[in-house]
């Protein structure tokens, strides 16, 4: 009975091996893994939120699809004018003796898109990702860590929500000879 169920196991394995052999080989990724370079746009980031270390996160998750920061809003497809992107910890929870043990944390993101000229394509917006979080107050260290790991994972789902909706922005912008005024033809009577 147990070669039987070594050998059904050894077969599940192999089945598990083809599958996800052919997953990978038809091109199937999961998303976000990077494997979609298709957006070879050139971004510039203005603004207040310009400087901020989130971005330098929103840079890395341009990169990752293929496109890229430049230095002169000359040279971009469009500006992403950054009014403000912060970190926020908020206690939710009290301990019996008063301690803050629960946390409300959050990226606020608010910015517009504009094209190199100054237009506004997408007005100013406003977005907030957020995550709770536990501290009993017993290993503060390995809490310490927690919270900065889960502040980088925020910091990365914002910049990514922030890039999809850039993209979006791009996409839905009217090209030019398709808001060009009609001139008149000339009627010869």
């Amino acid at each position: 009975m147990s070669i039987m169920s070594s050998v059904y196991r050894l077969a599940k394995m192999i089945a598990l091996a083809a599958l996800i052999a052919a997953l990978i080989g038809c091109g199937f990724h999961l998303r976000g893994s990077g494997g979609n370079s298709n957006f070879a746009q050139k971004l510039y980031l203005d603004g207040p939120g310009s400087t901020s270390i989130f971005a330098g996160v929103f840079a890395t998750a341009l990169s990752n699809v293929g496109g890229a920061v430049v230095n002169n809003p000359a040279y971009s497809t469009a500006i992403v004018y950054l009014h403000r992107a912060t970190y926020q910890r908020q206690p939710i929870t009290l301990s019996r003796t008063g301690r803050a043990t629960g946390f409300d944390l959050s990226y606020r993101i608010t910015f517009d898109v504009r094209t190199p000229k100054g237009e506004i394509i997408q007005p100013r917006r406003e977005f907030e990702v957020k995550r709770d979080y536990f501290n009993d107050q017993t290993l503060p260290l390995a809490q310490i860590a927690e919270e900065a790991q889960i502040n980088e994972a925020l910091s990365q789902e914002a910049a990514n929500s922030l890039l999809r909706r850039v993209v979006n922005s791009l996409r839905k912008k009217p090209d030019e000879s398709e808001t060009s005024p009609l001139t008149p033809t000339d009627k010869k009577s």
